[in-house]
C-alpha cells in the first residue's frame, strides 16, 4: 500500500479551505485508508491502495482546493 506525504503551499492571494479540510476531501476518496493533514508542517500524509493514477487523484483534489503542491515524498 503507497505511503505518501503530500507538502503543500497555500496561495496568500487565494482564499481556500484549512488544510483539515483539504485533508477530509482526500480522505472521501474510495481508495484510501487514511489520510491525516499537519498544518503545521504543511502536509498530508496519506495512505491507499492504487498506484499512480490514485495518487494523481489525490494531488487532483488538493489543486482543486486551491492549494500548489511543491513536493511529494515516497
Amino acid at each position: 500500500m503507497p505511503d505518501v506525504v503530500v507538502w503543500v503551499t497555500k496561495p496568500s492571494d487565494k482564499d481556500v479551505p484549512g488544510l483539515e479540510a483539504v485533508g477530509q476531501e482526500v480522505r472521501n476518496l474510495n481508495h484510501l485508508s487514511e489520510a491525516e493533514a499537519s498544518v503545521t508542517g504543511s502536509a498530508i500524509h496519506v495512505s491507499f491502495e492504487g498506484g499512480k493514477a490514485e495518487q494523481e487523484e489525490v494531488e487532483q483534489v488538493i489543486q482543486e482546493a486551491g492549494y500548489e503542491i511543491f513536493k511529494v515524498s515516497h
